[in-house]
């Protein structure tokens, strides 16, 4: 792997990177995120449960440009609401990745006054909780999931893995600087790399497990477990051809995100 650290990547932007300009948008959609797609992405599904969910309704907190969200619908016989704070997101959803069981709906704040109390049979975030500076408004929306899941619905919440922030590189990315300790709500470099080989810098917000145990906890969630997939987990998992593609040097023995599930 390329040492990230010796590059000079452009900055997307300064402060904790924000979706809501087509500019950001339409870059975010020409990263590499390979690595999410082994060690991220494809257990969902599995920390969700949803082959035993036919006929559920998720809710996609977060949901960006929607390739994410479709890829669920094509293979699980789930029905999707999926929402974002960011117009220029969902445009590209709309546009890029419809799909016949995913509604995309804008949503402003913390709220979905649109969803009833315990409607829906499960809910993920995928790496929103990074975009978040406010831990208030971390906790808001934890709630929200709170109301609306049904008793016994899960919440995963996939991000980047807090054990492994500190000067961290994997495929495609590198969190942090060199003898750095973050603490919780700390802002911290991310650099990501594009398809096209080049580099960009965005800055995200580092969150412990602990801030998600409590959250989860003070909105009334249980049944707490994480998953930390390494390279030998996504045998089965993540698509054959992705998993031969790369050597995957650091994945093999550091897992670069976790996946937190709690249960209403």
């Amino acid at each position: 792997m390329q040492d990230t650290a010796t590059l000079t990547a452009d900055p997307l932007m300064t402060g904790v990177i924000s979706y809501q300009t087509p500019r950001v948008a339409d870059d975010y959609c020409r990263w590499d995120d390979s690595g999410s797609w082994l060690l991220g992405y494809p257990f969902l599904p599995v920390a969700l449960g949803l082959d035993q969910l036919p006929g559920a309704h998720l809710v996609d907190l977060g949901c960006g440009p929607g390739d994410l969200t479709r890829w669920i619908a094509d293979r699980h016989p789930v029905r999707t609401t999926a929402v974002d704070t960011s117009t220029a997101m969902l445009d590209l959803a709309r546009s890029q990745h419809p799909h016949p069981a995913v509604d995309y709906r804008l949503t402003a704040g913390d709220g979905l006054p649109f969803l009833a109390d315990g409607c829906a049979d499960a809910a993920m975030a995928s790496f929103l909780f990074t975009c978040i500076a406010d831990r208030r408004l971390l906790q808001s929306l934890v709630d929200e999931m709170a109301r609306v899941l049904r008793p016994g619905g899960r919440f995963t919440i996939l991000m980047p893995n807090p054990d492994q922030m500190h000067d961290a590189s994997f495929e495609g990315f590198h969190r942090g600087e060199p003898g750095a300790r973050y603490r919780s709500g700390d802002t911290l470099p991310v650099r990501v790399r594009r398809e096209d080989g080049s580099w960009a810098t965005i800055t995200n917000t580092y969150w412990p497990r602990e801030t998600f145990q409590e959250a989860l906890t003070a909105a009334g969630f249980g049944a707490y477990t994480e998953l930390t997939p390494v390279l030998a987990d996504a045998h089965g998992v993540a698509d054959p051809a992705l998993i031969a593609s790369r050597p995957w040097t650091a994945e093999r023995e550091r897992a670069p995100f976790i996946l937190i599930t709690a249960t209403r």
